[in-house]
């Protein structure tokens, strides 16, 4: 975004210029209307008393230059809101409360824009006798309750509408090759040339939903809900598509019809004033949202497929040329354990021929199952308790250190990423366990038909100089998280809770 600094400057100055300049023409045409409106009365013959007494509930100020200016602000105030604190951080993670909150407030920022415009602004007219002749003027309020919420959806059309241009043109500023990075401008000179078209010579919100304005609206409208649509297909339907008999993804189902329904009828119920004259044109767009919604939403899941496959693939071939780099013969290695082994059971030392036996099934583990994209549930508890047992050989439970560990067998074949589970069981480890200090570190893992369920709490002892575990890094917690990510998007949940005593993780995959 660094690129773009100035020409995001740009838009701010273009805005607050652009607003200023059509509150100024369209206040200067409002005066000379009326004051051409009078002139022509008094042309007609009629006296100063009728028009004065004709205008005596106007005053200027109040019901023509207020609500304009202030309709003008407010709406300059929302696309500032939206453009420069909501959009930004619209996919970030962090702060997700404070993004809703000024999602929120753009909205209510238009609503007030079109609302105080139509609540407080005025209109003069001509007034006619029976025969059409002019024979004074006349004021009305153009506050309509359906007409604030149409304009309103067509002030927050032209809004978003604008963004998504904005966002299409920061997209190819950013991706497209040295040679050509002005195809931005291809997006941007027609944008702001519309723009400036319409500050000096558009009149909105009267005119909102009246050709050419329409066509624009309707132009705008078609790929907003498309791209809301599609989002919520993407994101809250196609995730548990398996499970499309469950409760669950029914409702997911009827929530985003109604979505569909609710969009369809606010943009063709806004261009109708909310009188619903049946057209058929209307159901025809709407069906073909709908249609494009789904289209899209598919191939964004298999783009996102082939292109995780594609991450997953290289992570793995890093591993395992990281992997052949630092193995010294594995043959060597299994046979030098082997042959220790043998020794400890001649020499009657048992739980020293356990630890041996022990580590070399994890050394298996690690050679042979963790470079596969897939192992079973079975074998990834195997070496968790291959290591939790090496772990307690070396540290004296009666001395205040307590491990807990309760594991559910897998009663199915149940199949997961490798090295999903260990890594926080070796940070439990590392800054768990205290030779000085009370330890404790308790691992459970259980199951049922879709879930399992991982957690992990243990003391927190930082900066242990005695502790062995104090150099070991293991894979990271980190590296775990993007693991997830990649391998499990939206079928994962991980939560980690830490204080300056105890540290705790809760991690569940749907598999």
């Amino acid at each position: 975004m660094r690129e773009l600094v100035g020409f995001r400057r740009f838009e701010l100055w273009f805005a607050g210029g652009a607003t200023f300049i059509y509150v100024v023409r369209r206040l200067l045409e409002e005066a000379n209307r009326i004051d051409g409106m009078i002139e022509v009365v008094e042309q007609n013959r009629v006296s100063s008393a009728t028009i004065w007494r004709d205008l005596a509930g106007y005053n200027h100020i109040l019901n023509n230059n207020f609500p304009l200016i202030a309709g003008a602000l407010l709406f300059l105030i929302a696309w500032y809101v939206f453009h420069y604190l909501t959009l930004p951080n619209w996919n970030s993670k962090e702060d997700d409360e404070k993004i809703r909150l000024y999602a929120g407030l753009s909205v209510l920022l238009v609503v007030s824009s079109v609302a105080i415009y139509y609540v407080a602004k005025l209109q003069v007219h001509y007034r006619q006798n029976e025969v059409g002749t002019t024979i004074g003027l006349k004021v009305y309020s153009l506050y309509r309750k359906r007409n604030v919420l149409a304009d309103a959806i067509g002030m927050g059309i032209f809004l978003v509408g604008y963004e998504l241009l904005c966002q299409l043109g920061y997209y190819l500023h950013r991706k497209a090759r040295q040679d050509f990075r002005f195809i931005s401008y291809l997006v941007w000179v027609p944008l702001y040339s519309f723009l400036t078209v319409f500050v000096l010579g558009g009149n909105l919100p009267e005119k909102l939903w009246q050709s050419p304005v329409f066509e624009i609206l309707l132009l705008l409208a078609i790929p907003i809900q498309v791209y809301i649509l599609q989002a919520y297909i993407y994101t809250s339907l196609l995730p548990y598509i398996r499970s499309f008999r469950t409760t669950e993804f029914l409702g997911r189902l009827l929530a985003g019809l109604l979505i569909w329904f609710l969009l369809s009828a606010m943009l063709w119920g806004a261009r109708t004033y909310f009188r619903f004259p049946n057209s058929g044109l209307n159901n025809t767009l709407s069906i073909l949202t709908l249609f494009c919604a789904v289209i899209i939403a598919l191939l964004r899941r298999t783009s996102v497929k082939e292109k995780v496959a594609l991450q997953t693939q290289v992570s793995h071939t890093s591993a395992e040329l990281a992997g052949l780099q630092s193995q010294i013969n594995p043959h060597f290695l299994f046979n030098a354990l082997n042959s220790l082994y043998a020794t400890a059971l001649k020499e009657n030392s048992e739980k020293t021929a356990d630890g041996i036996q022990k580590l070399g099934d994890m050394m298996r583990f690690m050679l042979q199952e963790n470079n596969r994209d897939r192992i079973s549930l079975e074998k990834e508890v195997e070496y968790l308790r291959n290591y939790i047992e090496l772990q307690r050989m070396r540290l004296d439970e009666s001395h205040g250190i307590e491990i807990r560990v309760t594991i559910q067998e897998p009663d199915r074949d149940i199949s997961i990423a490798p090295m999903m589970l260990i890594p926080f069981v070796e940070n439990a480890f590392k800054h768990g366990i205290s030779l000085r200090k009370s330890s404790w570190i308790f691992v459970t893992l259980t199951l049922d038909h879709t879930t399992i369920y991982f957690k992990v709490h243990n003391s927190r002892h930082p900066g242990l100089v005695n502790d062995p575990e104090r150099e070991h890094t293991g894979i990271g917690l980190e590296n775990v998280s993007k693991r997830l990510e990649l391998i499990y998007p939206r079928r994962h949940t991980l939560a980690i809770q830490a204080s300056e005593q105890d540290y705790f993780v809760a991690l569940t995959i749907r598999y």
